[in-house]
C-alpha cells in the first residue's frame, strides 16, 4: 500500500490546481457584508477629523481649573457646530460629545464635576491635565493610512468603517460557485422523519453554510443515493461549467457502496489527492476538470466539517486569488489530551481566555460535540498525551 502524504503535502497538491476565479466588480456597501475586499480602505483624511470631545461637559483651558473656581459660560458646542469666538481668562464654553473642541481651549471636564451651571459654572475639580476627555485629532488614522486592508471578509464593523470614509459603493471579489453533493441511501432530508435505521441529512445544509461563510455562492445542492447510474449523473452534470468547485460527502472510502471516485473518473477528474495521514479525513479527495476543482469529503460529519476547513479553504483561497494559507495561531493546551499517534489529527476546539479546550468526542460522527468550539487545534502525532501549557496550533472557523 502507498504511503499517504503528510496533510502539509496534501494541501500543496491542492491549492497547486486552484486558480484564480474571481474578479473584482462594485458592489452597494450596504450589500458587502460577508464579501472578500478587493482594494484597500483608505482615510481620506485625519480621524477624527479634529479635537473631538469624549464628554457633555466645559471646554477650558487645564491651567486655570481648580477645585470651587467659578467661570463665565460664554458658548456653546453642540455636536455639528463650531465655536469661533477666542478665550478670555476664567472663561469657558458648554460643549457636547462629539462637538469639535475649539483650538483655544486643552481640555473637557464632564459636568458631573461641576454645578452644572448655565451663564456661570462652578468647577469641582483641580489637577486637571492637558488632553482631559478630547479625543485627539488624527490620533485613529492619518489621511492616507490603510483602514481596512484588502482580502478582508468584510464584517459590520468593516461597513461602518468604509462608510466613514465616504465610500457608498466598494470593490469585492465575485464569489467562487459552489455546488454541494451528499450521497447515501440511509439519509434522508433534514424535514423527514427517520426510520431507526436512518439519518437525517446534516451534511448538506451544514457544508453549504461552510462554504457560504467562506465567500462563495453555493449555486445547487443535491443529495443522491448509492447508486452507481445516478452518481454517475450527478457528477457529470454538476462539471458542466456552471461552478468553480464541486463539493462532494461521503461515498468516497473503499466499500462497494461508494461510488463517488469512479464517477469523478468517469467525468474526467484527475486526482492528485487520494488520502492524506490525518485524523479525521484520511479518504479525503482532490482533483482538477477542466472546468471546476473537485473536492471529496468523507462522510462521517465531523470529518466533513474539518477537512472543509482544513483543505476547501484554502482550495476556496486560491480561487478567490488570496494567498492560501490558513489564519493558524499559537496558543497554549488547557487539557491533557491523547494525539493519534500514527496520523495528525485535527479537532474542534475552544479557544477560552487564550488556552485551547479540546473536548471530548465519540468519534467522527460525533457532530453534537463541536456545538460549543469555536475552531480547529492540529494535535502532532505522538506516543506521549499533551499537557496543560503545551504551545499548539489553533485555526478559527471560516465564520468566527
Amino acid at each position: 500500500m502507498a504511503t499517504l502524504p503528510s496533510y502539509s503535502e496534501a494541501l500543496a497538491a491542492a491549492v497547486k490546481i486552484a486558480k484564480k476565479v474571481s474578479a473584482v466588480e462594485t458592489t452597494p456597501l450596504a450589500r458587502a457584508e460577508g464579501k472578500i475586499l478587493a482594494e484597500d480602505i483608505l482615510a481620506d483624511r485625519d480621524l477624527p477629523p479634529y479635537n473631538r470631545s469624549q464628554m457633555d461637559g466645559y471646554a477650558v483651558l487645564a491651567s486655570e481649573v481648580k477645585n470651587g473656581v467659578s467661570m463665565r459660560v460664554v458658548g456653546q458646542v453642540p455636536a455639528g457646530t463650531t465655536f469661533d469666538g477666542d478665550h478670555e481668562p476664567n472663561t469657558c464654553i458648554a460643549i457636547a460629545t462629539g462637538a469639535p473642541v475649539p483650538d483655544c481651549f486643552d481640555a473637557v471636564v464632564q459636568h458631573e464635576l461641576t454645578d452644572n451651571g448655565s451663564d456661570v459654572v462652578v468647577f469641582h475639580c483641580g489637577g486637571l491635565k492637558q488632553g482631559k476627555s478630547i479625543h485627539p485629532k488624527g490620533v485613529d488614522a492619518k489621511a492616507g493610512d490603510v483602514l481596512v486592508s484588502k482580502h478582508t471578509k468584510l464584517a459590520p464593523q468593516h461597513i461602518g468603517i468604509t462608510a466613514s470614509v465616504c465610500t457608498h459603493t466598494i470593490k469585492v471579489l465575485s464569489k467562487p460557485k459552489v455546488i454541494v453533493i451528499t450521497s447515501g441511501d440511509e439519509v434522508i432530508e433534514p424535514d423527514k422523519t427517520p426510520l431507526p435505521h436512518q439519518i437525517r441529512n446534516s451534511n448538506n445544509p451544514m457544508l453549504a453554510s461552510v462554504f457560504t461563510s467562506m465567500g462563495c455562492d453555493v449555486v445547487q445542492k443535491h443529495h443522491v443515493l448509492d447508486d452507481p447510474e445516478a452518481t454517475n449523473e450527478i457528477i457529470a452534470s454538476a462539471l458542466d461549467g456552471r461552478c468553480d468547485l464541486v463539493v462532494t460527502i461521503g461515498g468516497i472510502s473503499a466499500g462497494k457502496r461508494d461510488f463517488i471516485p469512479s464517477s469523478f473518473a468517469n467525468s474526467g477528474v484527475e486526482l492528485v489527492v487520494k488520502g492524506a495521514k490525518v485524523q479525521p479525513g484520511k479518504p479525503i479527495m482532490v482533483g482538477k476538470h477542466e472546468r471546476a476543482v473537485v473536492l471529496g469529503l468523507p462522510g462521517n460529519p465531523v470529518s466533513a466539517l474539518v477537512c472543509s476547513c482544513v483543505f476547501g479553504w484554502p482550495i476556496v483561497r486560491s480561487l478567490q486569488g488570496i494567498p492560501a494559507a490558513l489564519p493558524w495561531q499559537e496558543a497554549p493546551i488547557a487539557n491533557e489530551v491523547k494525539p493519534n499517534p500514527n496520523r495528525l489529527c485535527i479537532r474542534p476546539c475552544q479557544l477560552v481566555n487564550g488556552k485551547i479546550t479540546v473536548p471530548s468526542w465519540q468519534g467522527s460522527g460525533d457532530l453534537v460535540h463541536t456545538a460549543s468550539t469555536h475552531g480547529l487545534v492540529q494535535l502532532p502525532s505522538s506516543e506521549n498525551a499533551l499537557h496543560e501549557g503545551d504551545i499548539v496550533s489553533y485555526l478559527p472557523f471560516p465564520w468566527v
